[in-house]
C-alpha cells in the first residue's frame, strides 16, 4: 500500500490504492464541478459589472488575489497566457492602481505581483460573496466534508 504525510501531524498513514470508482460516480462528480463553476461566473460576472473589469481582468486579479507573490512569469503559466496579452492586462490594472509590483529575489527584473490596497477593496465585495457561497456549502454538507473536499480539490489541481 502506498503511504501518504499527514500535512498537520507529520506521520505516514497508508493509502489504499484500489479505490475503485464507477463511471456514474466520476460523472456526478464531473457535474458537479461544472455546476459549482456556474455559481462561481455567475459571482464573477456581477463583479466584472460592478468593477469594470473585463473577464481576463478579473481572473488575473483574483489569481493575484489568492496566490499574492507570483512572478509574471508564474501569473502567465497560470493563467494560460501569452506574454502580451498578461503584459497587456496587467499594464491595465496598474495604471488603475490595483496590483504593486515588487523587486522578487536575486533577479532584479523578476517581480512578484500583490494586490494594492485599492485591488484589495476592489475584490473584497467579490471575495466575501464567494466565502460566504463556499461556507455555506460546507455547513450544508458538515464538518467531515471539509478535509475531504480540499483533498479531493487539491489532488485535481496539481
Amino acid at each position: 500500500m502506498a503511504s501518504e504525510v499527514n500535512q498537520k501531524t507529520g506521520e505516514s498513514a497508508r493509502v489504499d490504492p484500489r479505490l475503485f470508482l464507477r463511471e456514474e460516480e466520476l460523472d456526478n462528480g464531473i457535474a458537479l464541478l461544472l455546476a459549482s463553476e456556474r455559481i462561481i461566473s455567475d459571482i464573477t460576472r456581477k463583479a466584472q459589472r460592478q468593477t469594470g473589469l473585463n473577464a481576463s481582468g478579473l481572473r488575473l486579479l483574483m489569481t493575484i488575489r489568492f496566490e499574492p507573490g507570483l512572478t509574471v512569469s508564474e501569473l502567465r503559466d497560470k493563467m494560460g497566457a501569452t506574454t502580451p496579452t498578461i503584459a497587456r492586462l496587467l499594464g491595465e490594472l496598474d495604471k488603475k492602481n490595483l496590483v504593486v509590483k515588487t523587486q522578487g529575489g536575486r533577479d532584479a527584473r523578476r517581480r512578484r505581483l500583490t494586490l494594492s490596497d485599492e485591488g484589495e477593496q476592489m475584490l473584497r465585495p467579490l471575495v466575501d460573496k464567494l466565502r460566504s457561497a463556499l461556507r455555506d456549502a460546507y455547513r450544508d454538507a458538515g464538518a467531515h466534508a471539509v478535509s475531504g473536499t480540499r483533498a479531493v480539490l487539491e489532488a485535481l489541481t496539481q
